[in-house]
């Protein structure tokens, strides 16, 4: 399993990145749903995820999960 993150500070900003998300065959991060990170193996990272607390908290989770980070640039 693999999880994208982007930017999520708007309504339509989790909307975008849900969509993506479904499109990509990836999951979402939600807090309730802390079993994604024990199953997942890489995160992608959308454009903008450095500006947003929600992608960041993502990130530094994958990092001490050990996941692979991988950059979309569009």
């Amino acid at each position: 399993m693999d999880v994208l993150t982007g930017p999520q500070h708007t309504p339509d900003e989790r909307g975008d990145l849900a969509e993506r998300a479904g499109l990509m065959g990836l999951h979402v991060f939600l807090p309730l749903d802390s079993d994604v990170w024990l199953s997942a193996s890489k995160l992608y990272l959308l454009p903008g995820w450095e500006q947003c607390s929600a992608a960041l908290t993502d990130h530094h989770v994958a990092v001490a999960y050990g996941l692979q980070l991988i950059t979309l640039l569009r």
